[in-house]
């Protein structure tokens, strides 16, 4: 089993994985394991990853050149996925890209935070903004592609780190992801609630959008918190609950809370609607906590390791007193 040149974490909530690594570090390939730790590392060349017994990834050939992290022929999961190849930046997503990206003998598309699910818990997503955590907010940086399989262990191929935080931008549209809801009734439109600390919170006129993104998440009240789960069968972290529920709307949204702040319209306190998604916990590199406005109040969330999905009042001090804001991403 070779060994990489730099430690790279994906932070996808409050919680990110222990990790080093360099302020100019491009890193290539990682495999950790439920708890995070590391199970192994590519170097440049060709790599094959035996840390389960069997293997779960290889790379034909993986070079670094200036500014950029280069794979050819990258095939996980025993060839479930493959592609020719995955190219990285070291700053943001221009120029990143995945080509001819096959998973379970179909070519999917390769667009930025594309998730596809592969089943029994495990999914795939491909350039994925993500987090250094520890590094400050200089540390942000693409995941070229990431396999978080149904046993907990997540497989990162294509890792670099970005030198500025990302601007603004309005979230992209996916084609129709079919993820396992089923049907469900609309939730009543909940009293105005008077006040919030010493803002007032009203639930506003309820837009289709919205209303159906509240309608997903409530479905999966009581599932467990799983740090980095983004499917129900596993479990959900706070923002891999979000991006579920929007994708299943033609919405993406990147598995991190501090980008999803930038993935949308910011709300006022006073104009919050169902669906809207609300941050808490003020970090450098953007809030650390994601919920969704639910109404008269309330937000649906995946709280924290030994929690499950539940649903919880703004009013409550840990809330009122680590509000950062609201983004509606539609």
């Amino acid at each position: 089993m070779r060994r990489l040149t730099v430690a790279f974490a994906v932070a996808l909530c409050a919680v990110g994985l222990a990790g080093r690594a360099s302020a100019a570090s491009l890193g290539l390939a990682e495999v950790r394991g439920a708890d995070g730790q590391l199970l192994a590392r590519a170097d440049e060349g060709s790599f094959v990853d035996r840390s389960d017994g069997g293997w779960s990834l290889r790379i034909g050939s993986a070079t670094t050149r200036p500014g950029f992290v280069d794979l050819r022929d990258v095939t996980m999961l025993g060839g479930r996925v493959w592609a020719a190849r995955v190219v990285v930046p070291a700053h943001g997503l221009t120029g990143a890209r995945v080509d001819h990206l096959v998973v379970d003998g179909k070519p999917r598309d390769a667009k930025p935070n594309t998730l596809i699910p592969l089943g029994q818990g495990s999914y795939v997503v491909v350039l994925q903004e993500a987090v250094v955590p520890g590094l400050g907010p200089s540390a942000n940086g693409v995941v070229g592609l990431r396999v978080a399989v149904g046993d907990g262990r997540q497989i990162l191929v294509g890792l670099a780190r970005a030198a500025a935080r990302p601007a603004p931008h309005k979230a992209a549209h996916l084609p129709w992801l079919t993820l396992g809801v089923g049907s469900g009734t609309l939730p009543s439109t909940p009293e105005p609630v008077p006040t919030f600390g010493t803002v007032p919170f009203d639930a506003g006129p309820a837009g289709p959008t919205g209303v159906k993104a509240v309608m997903i998440a409530e479905r999966y009240l009581g599932i467990p918190y799983v740090w980095g789960g983004a499917d129900p069968s596993v479990g959900f972290d706070c923002s891999g609950l979000m991006m579920y529920v929007y994708a299943q709307l033609g919405i993406s949204l990147p598995h991190f809370a501090g980008y999803q702040w930038y993935s949308g319209k910011h709300v006022a306190p006073s104009a919050l609607q169902p669906g809207d998604l609300v941050f808490f916990e003020p970090r450098a590199n953007g809030p650390g906590h994601v919920g969704m406005y639910v109404g008269g109040g309330d937000f649906v969330q995946a709280p924290h390791t030994g929690d499950v999905v539940r649903i919880s009042s703004l009013r409550e001090a840990a809330y009122a007193l680590t509000y950062v804001g609201a983004v509606r991403p539609y």
